[in-house]
Parts: structure tokens; C-alpha cells; sequence
């Protein structure tokens, strides 16, 4: 099956993740959770690390990544798996776009190609935990048809800090 989903920008596609996206992956992960405050990781992963988190776990559905047209660079990734504390027919998803390009569309895009791959795969909701003070994350997925469900009270991060998140669902039914 081909997972590519047409995009209405022209100067990037979506396309299956490649082993070879992932040095370039990595490196655009490491800067977002470096940033803080709008990932749920907190520290860094080594290149092992995402290879078995977001490419080859075997609870993964699905790894999709937006790559720019004339230069090759990933500009973003999604996955989706079988993640966490949700129902089997239920999928967790990541969204992570490249710092200051977030409202090129590449999450939308993302999010088309996402759901063209799990199509046909009988799941009936996907699962995304945001924390509060990403108000960006929850824009997102609010923009992608999510709706919250449930609140997660005082999650502990590794600083100690206390923080609320917010698991929204998007339903296929």
C-alpha cells in the first residue's frame, strides 16, 4: 500500500519513514524536546532509541514523515501506535514538526497520510495526550477533528514539575 498522501503544498510530500530519514529525524527530535514545554519526551534519545521507539516497534501502526521537495530535508514526522493505557482498537499518536515552520500545513499533510495508512487496520480511535501548556499541540489536534475526553490531573515531570495534560480522541466511527 502506498502511504504518500497528496499534499495542497507543492514544496514538500509525505512519504513512509525510511531508515534513512533517521539521523535527520533524530537530530529534529533532540531540538524540540531541547526546547521544552510542548513534548511529552523530556530528555534526548540516542539514534538505538528512536530506530526501536519510531520505526520498528513491533507496537507500531504507522511512521509517516514530510520531507521538502528540493532538498531532501525532513521536515516532520508522525507516528502512531499501540501506546500507553488505550484500548486495542485504539492507536497514540506523536506529531513533531520542525521548530518555525509549524504552520506550513506539514502536520495536516501528516496527519492525511497517517490516516490512509491505517486504513482497512479496524482501529477505532486515536489517542493524543498534550500537555496543557502546549497550546500549539493542542491547536493542532483540535484543527485535525480531536476531541478531549479526559484530563490527566498533576502529571509529574522529571523536574518535578507538576503539570496537566489533555488526551483528546479522534473517532473513525
Amino acid at each position: 500500500m502506498d502511504n504518500t498522501a497528496p499534499s495542497t503544498r507543492t514544496d514538500f510530500f509525505t512519504r513512509k519513514t525510511q531508515r534513512n530519514d533517521v539521523g535527520e529525524l533524530l537530530a529534529l527530535l533532540n531540538q524540540i524536546i531541547e526546547s521544552g514545554g510542548i513534548s511529552a519526551l523530556e530528555k534526548p534519545l540516542n539514534k538505538a532509541e528512536f530506530i526501536s521507539w519510531f520505526l520498528e516497534a513491533e507496537i507500531l501502526e504507522s511512521s509517516v514523515c514530510a520531507i521538502d521537495r528540493e532538498t531532501g530535508e525532513p521536515l516532520g514526522f508522525q507516528t502512531v501506535s499501540h501506546f500507553g493505557d488505550i484500548p486495542a482498537d485504539w492507536v497514540d499518536i506523536g506529531t513533531f514538526v520542525k521548530p518555525g515552520i509549524q504552520t506550513r500545513g506539514i502536520g495536516s499533510a501528516l496527519f492525511k497520510a497517517t490516516l490512509a495508512a491505517l486504513d482497512g487496520k479496524g482501529m477505532v480511535a486515536i489517542n493524543a495526550t498534550i500537555r496543557a501548556d502546549n497550546t500549539g499541540g493542542l491547536a493542532y489536534y483540535r484543527s485535525c477533528g480531536f476531541q478531549d475526553y479526559k484530563v490527566l490531573k498533576n502529571a509529574r515531570l522529571s523536574d518535578g514539575t507538576l503539570i496537566d495534560k489533555i488526551c483528546k480522541r479522534y473517532d473513525f466511527v
